[in-house]
């Protein structure tokens, strides 16, 4: 089961220099590809009502935090985001980074364990509102971070940087906000089963990282 995993949406309007971010309610039981899909077709459907000439790219975030002690433990003191981007321009992808800004401006990027494109249909608003490419990447976020104030964010391989994913804190259950050394240990990695069996429960039918197939 997602446990207190935070969904939110970010879009950047044209030709308007401003962005657009919101956060949708908790949500539990896995996150497929269509799922995601879904929730872009819903951006799409409210940038089409702000601007109708449509927007050059937008992102849909999600992240899930470790079930129990045990998991939190296993993981290394781990989060896993999801970041699904839509742009229509093919040159913007992938990702160039995704880091998190805390209040005090200080950048830490996150670790990307990996990251798959896939076809957005023709026939969908999103193709057409927001453009033809599509890029779904799974990234390890410190739990001290992501329960922090501060913002997740991503800069693209061109054109758009500082591009707001998600305004933190998110909402860790409570044996994590109780946690007051919720940083992960100097180089420290999540234990790989821990992490397969994590993936496969939260976001079902998404590409495994290499290393855990």
């Amino acid at each position: 089961m997602r446990f207190l995993a935070f969904l939110a949406a970010a879009l950047f309007i044209t030709p308007v220099q401003a962005q657009t971010l919101s956060k949708n309610p908790a949500a539990t039981g896995a996150v497929t590809p269509d799922d995601m899909t879904k929730r872009l077709e819903e951006t799409a459907e409210r940038i089409k009502k702000i601007s109708p000439s449509g927007a050059p790219r937008a992102a849909q975030f999600d992240f899930a935090w470790a079930q129990d002690e045990d998991e939190y433990k296993a993981l290394a003191k781990y989060a896993v985001v999801l970041v699904s981007v839509v742009s229509k321009d093919e040159n913007e992808l992938p990702l160039k980074r995704v880091y998190i800004r805390n209040k005090w401006n200080h950048e830490t990027e996150l670790e990307r364990i990996s990251s798959e494109r896939r076809d957005v249909p023709k026939d969908s608003l999103t193709y057409s509102v927001i453009g033809a490419y599509r890029e779904d990447s799974f990234y390890l976020a410190p739990a001290g971070l992501m329960k922090s104030e501060g913002d997740v964010v991503a800069d693209f391989a061109a054109n758009r940087t500082g591009f707001r994913l998600y305004n933190l804190p998110g909402a860790p259950p409570d044996f994590i906000e109780a946690d007051r050394h919720a940083m992960p240990a100097k180089d420290a990695k999540p234990d790989p089963k821990a992490l397969k069996a994590m993936l496969e429960r939260e976001y079902s039918g998404f590409k495994l990282p290499a290393g855990l197939q």
